[in-house]
């Protein structure tokens, strides 16, 4: 917001006569001047010893600067919002929600969520270090308007969540449904976007106290070192939770295999309902049924153990790479529990399963 030309210029004069500036930011609050416009119209003026008054150079942001305040705040968005997945992920992972996403999709987001993290957090640092390093030796350029406006969006979003979450948790308590998972994710989310209030909040003021003297954030400030501790304790966490590299590759093929033999139990509902008989092969089902079916192993290109018995009894057979106790991909459909090698499932058509 621009200055009032009169205000400036009531500056402007009185300093040409020599009143004190407090003097006259006293006056002019009791005027009805708002105290934030009077400081910033004082400012506009060096204080030196000269016999006219003398203008500071007004500040504007350059382009370099703009692009690197939006890559500072994106950057920090970004590593807010993963790092609150990662725990939330966390917390799922350690006390599971039998109502709740399977554990294998958990996974898939807890990998996404650490990888953003990744990338996110160390351009954030990086760029607030260049942006602390322009600033420190010209104060004056905290001011800068896309600076404040950024500032405060980012003051409203966390002050939205703060609300949200405090909302959050008082309707879960009001309605008894005050669960520790949910205590957790609370906290959670109060502690980083109270952090990112808090510290941008006091940023803010101390640049709006005086913008064209106001100084950076303190290096021994407590705050970015927790945040950055919490970052790393988080990553590490995640990366524990996930498991190597070829961990995650032998658990998203034994998924894919799971997810083969449902679609194929699925197919030979489908056939033994038109046919009222189970096909004598997979290679019959495949090309007896309406909708593409994958019939052999992803990896070793094997066609999956398949044996009619009895009646609508059949068996299906994968080689598997791991065991595992996840949850079900659909209600009475356990394929994503078995034990690591050659497991067979017992099933029956037509949805008649023991």
């Amino acid at each position: 917001m621009a200055l009032s030309p009169e205000l400036v210029g009531f500056v402007r004069e009185g300093l040409e006569r020599g009143l004190a500036r407090e003097q006259m930011q006293d006056v002019l609050v009791r005027a009805g001047w708002p105290a934030d416009q009077v400081r910033r119209a004082l400012a506009g003026f060096a204080d030196v010893e000269f016999p006219l008054p003398v203008p500071r150079p007004a500040v504007s942001t350059r382009p370099r600067e703009a692009f690197l305040y939006v890559v500072l705040f994106m950057a920090l968005f970004v590593s807010a919002f993963n790092l609150g997945a990662v725990l939330f992920a966390l917390i799922d992972l350690a006390l599971p929600d039998p109502a709740g996403l399977p554990p294998v999709v958990i996974r898939e987001m807890l990998r996404f969520s650490v990888s953003a993290l990744l990338v996110a957090s160390p351009v954030f640092a990086f760029v607030t270090r260049v942006v602390r390093r322009g600033v420190e030796p010209q104060p004056g350029a905290r001011a800068s308007r896309l600076r404040q406006q950024l500032t405060y969006l980012t003051l409203f979003i966390a002050s939205c969540v703060l609300v949200g979450a405090v909302t959050a948790i008082l309707y879960s308590f009001l309605g008894g449904q005050l669960t520790a998972r949910f205590v957790l994710k609370a906290l959670t989310v109060t502690a980083i976007a109270g952090g990112a209030f808090g510290y941008y909040l006091r940023d803010l003021r101390s640049a709006e106290r005086d913008p064209r003297t106001a100084r950076a954030p303190r290096r021994g400030d407590p705050l970015p070192v927790v945040a950055a501790v919490a970052v790393a304790v988080a990553v590490v966490a995640g990366l524990v939770a996930l498991g190597s590299p070829a961990g995650q590759r032998r658990e998203r093929l034994d998924a894919r295999r799971a997810q083969d033999l449902d679609a194929i139990s699925q197919a030979i509902d489908r056939y033994e309902a038109t046919h009222e008989r189970l096909p004598a092969s997979l290679d019959e089902l495949r090309r007896g049924s309406d909708t593409q079916v994958t019939i052999a192993d992803p990896v070793t290109r094997e066609t999956y153990g398949y044996e009619a018995g009895e009646d609508t009894a059949y068996e299906l057979c994968a080689v598997f790479e791991s065991s595992t106790t996840e949850s079900e991909l659909r209600p009475g459909r356990p394929f994503s529990r078995h034990e690591a090698g050659r497991h067979c499932f017992q099933l029956r058509a037509a949805g008649d399963r023991g």
